[in-house]
């Protein structure tokens, strides 16, 4: 897979997860990730900050430069 298409899958997922807290806050929910709140108010909490963290992970490694494969070898 191309760097720039999970570069977006990862902006996506933070930017959903930023906005699952933010609008939980003010009492509102995204439709379609409505399903999480059935498992309770902690564990959609948790959810939403894996989707978050999660989603800065993806893009920072998709951002990382590939390693040298001849330093492995060389060792």
């Amino acid at each position: 897979m191309k760097k720039g298409y999970v570069t977006i899958i990862g902006f996506l997922l933070f930017f959903a997860g930023f906005m699952a807290i933010v609008l939980s806050l003010v009492g509102l929910q995204l439709t379609f990730l409505s399903w999480i709140q059935s498992f309770g108010a902690g564990i959609s909490l948790i959810i939403k900050l894996v989707m978050l963290f999660g989603g800065l992970i993806i893009m920072y490694i998709s951002k990382m430069p590939p390693e040298d494969q001849d330093l492995e070898t060389k060792f």
